[in-house]
């Protein structure tokens, strides 16, 4: 199994930051980084997630205190001006 990069868009209030445990279906990652972003006014992400198959729709992000739902998007998060 290799590695793979997914981009995350947090469903929940919060903010992802780097070393986040991702959980999914497929399997166990890690937020390589996170941030708050101004122009889709969500939090986004890109995780590495060493499973067969990184493309889920929806993980779990754990963070200090509780558990976050994410969705499973494709990066670049912004195309042509547009989220």
């Amino acid at each position: 199994m290799t590695q793979q990069l997914a981009g995350l868009v947090l469903l929940d209030k919060g903010v992802l930051r780097s070393h986040q445990k991702v959980h999914t279906k497929n399997g166990d990652g890690e937020i390589t980084s996170g941030t708050f972003s101004p122009t889709m006014q969500q939090s986004i992400a890109l995780a590495a997630s060493r499973s067969a198959s990184p493309r889920a729709r929806k993980s779990k992000s754990r963070s200090a205190t509780r558990k976050l739902k994410a969705k499973v998007v494709k990066y670049p998060f912004v195309r042509n001006g547009k989220v």
